[in-house]
């Protein structure tokens, strides 16, 4: 928004014929931002700025952390040079320091009055890497660029005393890129302060700050956590995740992203969770899911008239017999069930449960047949 209010500024001044002169230069804010650039068009140098003529001149807010600025114009065939508060004349495109300045004067000069692009371009020699979010006990990258390596110095500022927290630190001086790994019952957050000399323009000695955020390590439980099959009913897994940096992810062995998944058949399944934390990678855990053994029966023929006696051979009860494949009615509960007197062929069903859990029934099929000792009756 102000971008746009002070192009628009520049616009009208323009417009109205403005007639510039050092001692009302047009103003430029870069107080809010250390790196921030504008371009701005639209306008003649009419004004006679620092013992020149053919002059624009531009007064910019500077934000403390701004180390250099250069000017520049979108012409390079009318290249030139720039004053900063009427000192020596620079080479357009060329920083110049004006670390400590919270207000600099920029001037260009050059015969004619064509209207060219201006672009001012305010920033830090010194770029620090991002704020951190770390697990208790993982290890993360803090650097630095535009120090001198040999200068740099590392040291935590908070909390506590200075250097409290040094020992989460891979190393505390003489380089631009460290690791820290804060350890478990760290405080929420700690500060580590990184000073050294700037290696460019300046030569200025600076300091920056970057942020730990640390949280308790990551662990994730499945439940239930001895998963059985019943009745080869399927079985809800549910990943519960704890400590970390919320919101979680999930990412199941079956290739779901929820944290429940329903899991079907045996077998070994896999959770991996992670959290908000860049550095840390994710946490897995799995659980074996067990269905009971369907027990195996012989089947029977007998003749009509007479009973038989069917018996499950594996994997080792407890047994139940049914008459139904599913629900019906418990017919006994031994490994052998003797059917009553049959005369067509029937159908019987048996399980194992263990623990609670029953297994799939298996059919056992009792075939009756016509019995050959009684006489075949045929009406005549």
């Amino acid at each position: 928004m102000r971008a746009f209010i002070l192009s628009a500024l520049f616009v009208l001044l323009s417009y109205l014929g403005y007639a510039q002169t050092c001692a009302a230069p047009l103003v430029v804010d870069f107080s809010s931002k250390s790196d921030t650039t504008v371009t701005i068009g639209g306008l003649h140098r009419n004004g006679n700025c620092c013992a020149g003529t053919n002059c624009i001149s531009f007064s910019v807010k500077l934000n403390p952390g701004t180390d250099l600025v250069s000017f520049d114009i979108d012409q390079h065939a009318a290249s030139g040079s720039y004053t900063v508060n009427c000192g020596s004349a620079i080479s357009t495109g060329t920083a110049v320091c004006i670390s400590g300045s919270s207000t600099v004067q920029i001037t260009f000069c050059k015969p004619g009055n064509n209207v060219v692009g201006y672009v001012i371009t305010a920033y830090s020699s010194i770029t620090k890497s991002s704020n951190l979010s770390l697990r208790q006990g993982c290890t993360g990258a803090m650097s630095v660029t535009g120090f001198q390596a040999a200068s740099t110095t590392w040291t935590s500022v908070y909390p506590g005393t200075t250097g409290a927290y040094n020992s989460y630190l891979s190393q505390t001086s003489g380089v631009t890129s460290i690791n820290v790994t804060p350890q478990t019952g760290s405080p929420a957050y700690i500060d580590y302060k990184v000073s050294g000399t700037e290696s460019a323009v300046c030569g200025v000695t600076k300091s920056d700050t970057i942020r730990v955020y640390t949280f308790p390590p990551l662990t994730v439980a499945i439940t239930p956590s001895s998963p059985l099959l019943c009745s080869g009913n399927p079985v809800t897994l549910t990943a519960t995740p704890s400590g970390g940096d919320p919101s979680y992810t999930y990412l199941w062995s079956t290739g779901a992203i929820t944290a429940s998944i329903s899991a079907s058949t045996a077998g070994t399944y896999s959770v991996s969770v992670n959290d908000q934390t860049a550095a840390c990678g994710a946490v897995t855990q799995q659980v074996v899911v067990v269905a009971p053994t369907t027990p195996t029966a012989s089947p029977a023929t007998i003749c009509a008239g007479y009973t038989a006696t069917i018996t499950a051979t594996a994997p080792g009860g407890p047994y139940q017999w049914y008459d139904s494949a599913v629900n019906g009615t418990l017919l006994s509960s031994n490994s052998s069930y003797t059917t009553p007197l049959l005369n067509t062929n029937t159908t019987y069903y048996v399980q194992t449960t263990n623990s609670g859990c029953a297994s799939l029934r298996s059919a056992v099929t009792v075939t009756v047949n016509p019995d050959p000792t009684k006489p075949n009756i045929s009406s005549p």
